[in-house]
């Protein structure tokens, strides 16, 4: 899995170990007063999910995807290159937004993936002004060997998983990502934060 380390839900709050941490906090000031239970199964999640963040940077497991994939190329790349094959041409603002990414990085980026002849760029038809940005066929056969890659390796990860165990996952997943969506950050001085 790669994730773009510019990812909305990185903290301001270091995490000396992983660099990252996500926050978990309700929209109100429940958690000032949540059980010592609830609050340790909290950071349980939080935990888990630094963890998982910090396998998506992780630069030895980009390179084992490469290897697998027979590809060479930056996390940013396999980013945008997903980003076009699931949504198609699209201008380069728009890829920069859709990615949560600067317009120079992606800029840079898609200057290596031209070259490479991974992307090409076109003139839209209703605005000559306007550049669009979409995949060759070589980049669609890249794209799909990441997610070959990854179907692949997803599938070893939940062979011991019963039927019920992924649907609850699934279900319990979607929502969290959707939370983390919606639910934004508090001030760090604000009421109902939690110490340490």
């Amino acid at each position: 899995m790669i994730a773009d380390a510019r990812s909305p839900y990185a903290s301001a709050r270091p995490d000396t170990n992983a660099g990252v941490s996500v926050p978990l906090q309700p929209p109100d000031d429940r958690q000032h007063t949540a059980p010592p239970d609830r609050l340790a199964s909290q950071r349980r999640v939080q935990g888990a999910v630094e963890r998982l963040l910090r396998l998506q940077q992780s630069r030895r497991v980009h390179g084992e995807l490469m290897t697998a994939a027979r590809a060479t190329m930056s996390q940013p790349a396999v980013i945008l290159l997903s980003r076009l094959q699931s949504d198609g041409g699209m201008t380069i603002g728009e890829l920069a937004r859709r990615t949560h990414m600067d317009m120079s990085l992606v800029s840079r980026e898609l200057r290596k993936l031209e070259t490479e002849a991974l992307v090409t760029r076109t003139t839209d038809a209703n605005d000559g002004r306007v550049t669009r940005v979409g995949l060759t066929p070589k980049g669609r056969g890249i794209v799909r060997r990441l997610r070959n890659v990854r179907d692949k390796h997803i599938l070893d990860v939940l062979s011991a998983w019963s039927p019920e165990e992924l649907a609850a996952l699934g279900d319990l997943m979607t929502r969290f990502v959707d939370d983390l969506q919606t639910v934004r950050y508090r001030d760090a001085d604000s009421d109902g934060g939690t110490a340490g």
